[in-house]
């Protein structure tokens, strides 16, 4: 068995068989701004970041960053359907979408500490 890998992008097909037609099998998950879903998570990430910056002294410092960060993420733990959408986000891949829609910089300094607490949690 040989593999073609310089056919063109998309046509590289393992073994004997060739395939003719659409290229059958080919998945492409696209979450894009156009998305509802992520729009109305940038928008609620949004909400909940303008009530929090406006208290921090200066909150484009580092140790500013971290108190919003904190207490952003300590809403959202009383928020467990929020939570499970943003889980679910990181899951899909859609954190990007998320940045482009919200254009807010704590949205992703929230975003990024996000991901990294979940991915410091132990899996079950």
């Amino acid at each position: 068995m040989t593999f073609n890998f310089h056919a063109p992008v998309g046509q590289v097909i393992a073994g004997d068989q060739t395939v003719t037609g659409d290229n059958i099998g080919t998945q492409n998950n696209y979450y894009g701004i156009d998305d509802p879903n992520t729009q109305q998570l940038a928008n609620e990430l949004v909400e909940i970041l303008q009530g929090i910056v406006p208290q921090i002294s200066d909150p484009t410092s580092e140790a500013g960053k971290e108190i919003i960060t904190a207490a952003a993420m300590e809403e959202i733990e009383n928020k467990p359907t929020l939570k499970d959408r943003l889980v679910a986000a990181l899951t899909a891949g859609a954190f990007e979408a998320i940045k482009k829609i919200a254009k807010n910089d704590f949205v992703e300094v929230f975003l990024t500490a996000f991901k990294a607490g979940l991915e410091a949690k132990p899996k079950k």
